[in-house]
């Protein structure tokens, strides 16, 4: 089964207003002093979480047709199953460092859960298409770019809406 392309397209879309409205937060709320280090924080996810949905959007374009269906979600589901390792790797361990100095009301325990759950759903949910363990990869797939989408959501309101005293 091939991926939808058209629900790839505006995921990939979606992301890149999301990347957008980052710039527009950074332009508008830099300071002489930069972004205190929580929104800097927020800013990293918000921007990893949505090119990581834009690009994993567009690699089917260039993949899909050119080998067979099984090689092609093989290695779309590698590389987001690697980007969700990259992922889970760099923020749990900078959100925990924010939380010992002084900023866990910013980021409590079940924030913090629900963030880094999206990347653990989408290492297992990838890992589980290159591994050949579910039958509609094209699901699969767009439900991990959707997670990404919610996350990136997430910092961006955050970052808007929750600031550091």
């Amino acid at each position: 089964m091939e991926p939808d392309f058209r629900a790839l397209q505006v995921i990939a879309e979606v992301s890149l207003g999301l990347v957008g409205f980052s710039a527009i937060i950074i332009a508008l709320s830099r300071s002489k002093e930069g972004f205190s280090d929580p929104d800097n924080f927020r800013v990293q996810l918000l921007n990893f979480a949505a090119f990581g949905a834009m690009f994993n959007a567009l690699i089917p374009f260039a993949i899909f047709g050119s080998e067979s269906l099984e090689i092609s979600w093989k290695f779309t589901g590698g590389v987001l199953c690697l980007y969700s390792a990259v992922g889970l790797m760099v923020f749990p361990r900078k959100v925990f460092e924010l939380r010992r100095r002084g900023y866990a009301t910013i980021f409590p325990i079940p924030l913090i859960a629900t963030q880094m759950g999206v990347f653990i759903a989408n290492f297992v949910l990838s890992g589980a298409i290159v591994l050949d363990l579910v039958d509609s990869k094209n699901n699969v797939y767009l439900l991990c770019l959707i997670l990404f989408i919610v996350q990136s959501t997430v910092a961006f309101i955050r970052t808007m809406f929750v600031r550091v005293e």
